[in-house]
């Protein structure tokens, strides 16, 4: 019986380290692909300045998109618009694109913007915090929330425990709101009044509430 046992159970033994490798190989096939067929940036040149959009959820390859536009216009221009039309998305990809561009501002005037009927929703918002100049259509709209986290493998949203959740709000509100160039009272009326809920502001609406977040309308 044991002996039947253990060579029954052998194979599992030895596919299992197989099963990873292949689950390990199709991960990494799957995320170099994304940076093959994933979101192209729309790139345009408008008077000394290069434009690069956007209009895609915060998700890989998006800042190796910036990253890499950057390196091909950087010795051409000094001045770089990034136009944003997103409704958010992954935390960790966020944290790469506000690095590139505070890379990008350490030699370059970087300016952000958000267009006549567009939106720059939940992870976008850091995104566009992040520009030396931060332009909006007076229509654009923008959304505020606590962070929320989704299972890598059904993308349905985890409820995190209270204090989990507490702590990760609190991160990303130090890491992106508390400093920036938002208005400081603004600011912790937005810590208090965002919990639970979602914020929408027009840029004109921002611009009124003297948030800081928005600097010129046009």
């Amino acid at each position: 019986m044991i002996a039947a046992m253990l060579t029954r159970g052998k194979p599992v033994f030895l596919l299992t380290p197989a099963l990873f490798a292949v689950l390990a190989l199709f991960a990494w096939k799957s995320g170099r692909k994304v940076y093959e067929v994933g979101p192209e940036l729309e790139i345009r040149e408008v008077g000394d300045a290069v434009v690069m959009r956007w209009a895609h959820d915060v998700a890989a390859p998006m800042a190796e998109r910036f990253q890499t536009a950057f390196d091909d216009w950087k010795g051409r221009t000094d001045h770089i618009i990034i136009e944003l039309d997103s409704p958010g998305g992954a935390l960790a990809e966020g944290r790469l694109v506000v690095d590139a561009i505070e890379a990008m501002r350490a030699t370059h005037l970087v300016a952000t913007r958000v267009g006549s009927g567009d939106e720059c929703a939940s992870m976008c918002v850091p995104i566009y915090l992040a520009g030396e100049e931060r332009i909006a259509a007076r229509d654009a709209l923008f959304m505020f929330h606590e962070p929320s986290s989704y299972d890598l493998v059904t993308q349905k949203r985890v409820d995190k425990p209270g204090f989990e959740q507490r702590m990760t709000s609190k991160r990303f509100f130090d890491r992106y709101f508390a400093a920036s160039e938002m208005d400081p009272q603004w600011r912790e009326n937005l810590r208090v009044a965002w919990k639970g809920r979602d914020l929408w502001f027009t840029a004109e609406e921002l611009v009124e509430q003297g948030s800081g977040v928005v600097r010129t309308l046009d």
